[in-house]
């Protein structure tokens, strides 16, 4: 007869009625569909482009009209964070990975409902001459056409249980959009990708050296 393996704690920790316990707790799982995303627009713009990222919005409403588009954004991934590694070979025995780096994603997509007069694309063609001048082709400085993006998760009382804050963000493409007769009764989607350079985590415990006068001088 095979010998009964023994072990240190002999009991599973996942015991179903604690799994199932999760679901009727308060915090229970979080949803993909409750989110919400902030797009805050470069405050400078370059002088090669002479041109208002606000202008057109501010005729219909100014940062309210931004709000709404930020509203309108129907799907967002949360950006990834990956840890650059290479082989450690000095040392006997097997090799292990060590940290050289840190990478994040090069851009992500934000897909936004679209307005009968498609001022969401409009405001981010906008954003995007701010990089660039149409008639020299000059490229505008850096600092002048970059924003940030806020992303939060919300539980089921719309409170903000999760959130980042992409740093350094642009439009930096604007996808194309099929018009076809067949495409009846659907809203079109404006897909963007921004391209960004890292993020940072918004939870106060996460990062308790954020507070709300550095919140407001880093927007």
């Amino acid at each position: 007869m095979a010998e009964i393996p023994q072990f240190l704690e002999a009991t599973a920790f996942g015991a179903l009625n604690e799994i199932l316990a999760g679901f009727r707790d308060q915090n229970g799982y979080a949803q993909p569909n409750r989110y919400e995303v902030l797009i805050f627009p470069p405050s400078k713009l370059s002088g090669a482009a002479q041109l208002n990222v606000f202008q057109g919005m501010e005729r219909r409403g100014g940062k309210e009209d931004i709000r709404k588009i930020s509203l309108r954004a129907q799907d967002v991934n949360l950006p990834g964070r990956n840890l650059s590694t290479t082989n450690d070979a000095n040392i006997y025995g097997p090799q292990r990975e060590v940290v050289e780096g840190v990478t994040y994603a090069e851009e992500i997509t934000v897909n936004f409902q679209a307005s009968s007069e498609l001022s969401e694309r409009v405001f981010f063609e906008n954003w995007q001459k701010s990089a660039f001048d149409e008639k020299t082709w000059n490229i505008g400085y850096y600092n002048d056409y970059i924003g940030a993006m806020e992303i939060y998760l919300l539980d089921k009382q719309s409170k903000r249980r999760y959130g980042v804050k992409l740093w350094e963000v642009f439009p930096k493409t604007i996808s194309a959009n099929a018009l076809s007769y067949a495409a009846n009764d659907q809203i079109m989607l404006i897909p963007v990708g921004f391209s960004f350079r890292y993020w940072t985590s918004l939870d106060k415990i996460q990062n308790p050296d954020l507070n709300i006068f550095d919140r407001v001088l880093e927007t």
